[in-house]
């Protein structure tokens, strides 16, 4: 095996190659590099916007959410027994109303949500977001009617902290379109800034305390806002819930349900953009499929003189699968390379998106260990697969025929 091992590095591996050879070997790994790379800064771009609207989301609400057709008439007992479940942390109430803002520089339809000031910092991380810092004390104390706005939504209608606006609720107690809507006039004590435009252009917040004045409804809210302590339990937790309160009329719901379309249609993405990278590194892989074919040509008689000596078909079936996984194996890592280089450059620029259509003002990056692994090995197998076609050539090659030059080819 000394000699075969000798003639394999001097003749098949390292001598005679031409230039044409060389070339195609070298756009083999260049493709295989590209595609490589491409997957790998898609995936990490669209993870990151998954971590990064799911952080937000949940900075700003529950994992699950709780509710009860007619609303909850004793929503204290109930968050009692939901913190019996195992993982949950924290529970708060919460209520909403279909409004209508209204300042002196427009009016816009917007969300109010009334929290309790008590236990909203058990759930949501509100008190982070806001300016100034005080504003909670202020929406408590305060003598007049106050809110809370979203940064977007004070800058589309002009509002600075101390102005006053004008809200309309349609809508009564009930949910039904009132004869005589309210009309009232409250004071900008803080605006909220989660990063999340959605959230940041359409809400507006209010005291539970607020809402039983306003509508009369003390000890009654539409919800329940649930915190967990690992947000893998996400679905055992509210199974757990669900068996604590019972089914109709509670309905218990998950963030990934409350989002679903959202979280759906990035999962679609990533799933479409990547099929797209896979099928680059598949052309790539044709390359390889050309290389080692020219290469096999190439060494013929250098290939019937190892199997004359003795070489199995194994042996050089091997062989040849040996090179062009090297091939690949070399693209995969300048991909990597190149991909981490891109991704660098991407995080350490400052550049900016537009909120109105991706919900944040930049680009997140998050590697996901799994995907990244599984690029590798997507990479690597599509690029021994490759192989499997020369490597059988060169394995069937008649050793006369390689000798006396009567190509494999014909």
């Amino acid at each position: 095996m000394g000699l075969k091992k000798f003639i394999i590095k001097k003749h098949l591996l390292s001598e005679g190659r031409h230039f044409f050879t060389n070339f195609s070997a070298f756009v083999s790994i260049l493709g295989v590099s590209i595609g490589v790379a491409a997957l790998i800064v898609v995936l990490s771009i669209t993870s990151g916007f998954q971590k990064a609207y799911q952080e937000k989301i949940l900075s700003h609400s529950g994992q699950i959410f709780v509710r009860k057709y007619g609303g909850l008439d004793n929503y204290r007992e109930d968050i009692n027994r939901i913190k019996t479940v195992k993982g949950v942390i924290g529970a708060t109430p919460m209520t909403y109303y279909q409004i209508l803002i209204s300042s002196e520089n427009g009016d816009r339809g917007a969300q109010m949500k009334g929290v309790d000031i008590e236990t909203i910092g058990s759930v949501a991380d509100i008190s982070s977001m806001l300016s100034p810092k005080n504003a909670f004390l202020k929406l408590k104390e305060n003598d007049k009617p106050s809110v809370f706005l979203g940064s977007a939504l004070a800058e589309s209608l002009r509002l600075n902290i101390s102005d006053t606006v004008t809200i309309t609720f349609p809508f009564d107690k009930e949910g039904r379109v009132s004869s005589f809507p309210k009309v009232i006039t409250f004071e900008v004590v803080g605006i909220v800034n989660t990063g999340m435009y959605d959230f940041d252009n359409n809400y507006v917040y209010i005291s539970l305390d607020e809402t039983y004045k306003l509508f009369d409804t003390e000890g009654k809210v539409k919800g329940i806002e649930v915190k967990i302590e690992n947000i893998k339990d996400v679905d055992s937790i509210s199974e757990g819930i669900k068996s604590k309160l019972g089914n109709y009329p509670y309905v218990v719901s998950t963030f990934k349900e409350m989002y679903s379309n959202l979280f759906r249609s990035l999962q679609y993405q990533k799933f479409f953009i990547g099929l797209v990278m896979v099928i680059i590194i598949i052309l790539a892989s044709f390359s390889i499929i050309g290389t080692l074919l020219i290469f096999v040509t190439e060494k013929e008689k250098d290939i019937a003189l190892l199997k004359a000596i003795g070489m199995s078909k194994w042996e050089l079936t091997k062989l040849f699968m040996f090179e062009g996984g090297m091939i690949g194996f070399l693209g995969i890592l300048i991909g990597i390379l190149i991909a981490f280089l891109i991704l660098f450059g991407i995080s350490s620029i400052d550049i900016e998106l537009n909120p109105d259509i991706y919900n944040i003002t930049y680009i997140p990056i998050s590697i996901n260990i799994w995907e990244f692994t599984s690029v590798i090995f997507i990479a690597l197998f599509i690029s021994i697969l490759s192989t499997i076609y020369p490597a059988f050539k060169a394995a069937t090659l008649n050793p006369a025929d390689g000798i006396l030059g009567r190509s494999i080819n014909r």
